[in-house]
């Protein structure tokens, strides 16, 4: 099977409070590099919000855009627990989780080396050892397997910020240009020097927004893509 660590190499690059209302953020001019088929353009928004200790945060939104596809950025403005799950979630779509690159490259190397017998699935989440026994099953074929993986989980999370690349970001267009609000769930670091008298639950983050207007700035400045 031909090595695919390469591309989650890239990826790595990417760069319960009550929600927020599903409302757009202002958004910025798009910001534009390059010509032609080289072009990429760039247009954000920031996505404040209240957290459930009686503060705001702020989320940095940007989308992006070149002649591959479009592909979505999140800026926190304090650092994640990488440890616990993030899902963002379009209204009336399964949620989409991010894995932190390590997840991704060990993800990788299990399909690179292909079923071992007697060899112990590497940790990860369970969906990664479903799609594991389905490529080891036949149920996808060796060729479609590396564009599948990146299908269902080229999703990054760092500690600042997450990122979603091709393929999840094409799954979730066509109900996000509908208008569809998004629901992004996380949890801050906690705070060491108050680890003992830590609640997790005062950590939990729910933000609720659109991005329809994103879309459409991208599509004024790239008429033609």
């Amino acid at each position: 099977m031909t090595r695919r660590i390469g591309l989650f190499v890239l990826l790595a690059g990417l760069g319960a409070a009550a929600p927020a209302l599903a409302v757009e953020a202002p958004i910025s001019g798009a910001v534009c590099a390059g010509e032609g088929a080289g072009q990429r353009c760039t247009v954000s928004a920031v996505q404040p919000f209240a957290d459930n200790r009686g503060g705001l945060g702020e989320l940095s939104i940007s989308a992006v855009r070149d002649a591959a596809c479009t592909t979505l950025h999140i800026v926190f403005d304090e650092p994640i627990a990488l440890t616990r799950p993030v899902t963002l979630t379009v209204d009336g779509t399964p949620p989409q989780r991010f894995y932190t690159p390590r997840q991704l490259s060990d993800l990788a190397g299990a399909l690179d080396e292909g079923p071992q017998p007697g060899a112990v699935p590497p940790a990860g989440p369970p969906e990664f050892t479903r799609f594991l026994s389905q490529v080891a099953e036949g149920a996808i074929a060796d060729d479609d397997a590396g564009p599948e993986m990146l299908k269902r989980f080229a999703a990054v999370k760092e500690p600042r910020r997450i990122g979603l690349t091709c393929g999840p970001m094409e799954r979730l267009l066509p109900p996000i240009r509908s208008g569809r609000p998004l629901r992004l769930e996380f949890q801050m670091e906690a705070n060491t020097a108050t680890q003992v008298y830590h609640w997790a639950r005062l950590d939990r983050r729910t933000v609720e927004f659109r991005l329809d207007g994103l879309l459409e700035a991208l599509d004024r400045a790239m008429p033609g893509s």
